[in-house]
């Protein structure tokens, strides 16, 4: 009778743990839909490796979200619809400097960049021509200041983001996408 009760103790113990760990609402993606979507986000983004793979529930504005996770550890998380076509504006592996150093001196023709050691992999500082045009873009929206840093962005609404400090002291954060249109201004 004891081994009975400790059986079922231990049984509902396992289905609690169990469900407490499953506690995502995503759902299971099959494997040939998961060959699709990560074949897509792959060549969306143009490198890396696929680390996570999921298809979306009724809550979710995607029909799957695929992780790519680059070599310098920037992870994309790239949005799908039904048809496997990208839905939201994530980053391409062509925009973040592939060994940007945290501590390297800026240069007269780069804006200071210098993200925390605790930024998300996602905040690398932009490079080359993408920073050239999200800061163009940054500059032309506050219509004047300084930018203090550029990073990627892996958020749903924006790609890129420029911090600006403006004349009068205050520091803005310009959002951008994919395009270098200006989303989002947070003063």
């Amino acid at each position: 009778m004891r081994t009975s009760f400790a059986a079922i103790g231990l049984t509902a113990a396992l289905a609690l743990t169990l469900g407490a760990c499953g506690g995502d609402d995503d759902e299971q993606i099959s494997s040939g839909d998961r060959t699709k979507a990560s074949a897509a986000a792959l060549e969306y983004v143009g490198g890396g490796a696929v680390t996570d793979a999921e298809r979306g529930d009724g809550d979710d504005s995607y029909e799957y979200q695929v992780e790519v996770t680059l070599p310098n550890g920037t992870d994309i998380d790239v949005e799908l619809d039904d048809s496997f076509s990208v839905t939201n504006s994530p980053p391409k592996a062509a925009d973040f400097a592939a060994d940007a150093p945290t501590d390297a001196a800026p240069t007269d023709d780069a804006p200071t960049s210098n993200p925390s050691s605790g930024a998300p992999d996602d905040d690398l500082a932009l490079t080359g021509e993408t920073l050239d045009s999200a800061t163009a873009a940054a500059l032309k929206a506050t219509g004047e200041g300084e930018v203090t840093e550029t990073s990627g962005s892996d958020d749903a609404d924006h790609v890129y983001e420029v911090d600006v400090l403006l004349p009068n002291g205050q520091d803005v954060t310009v959002e951008l996408d994919a395009d270098f249109t200006v989303t989002k201004i947070d003063r």
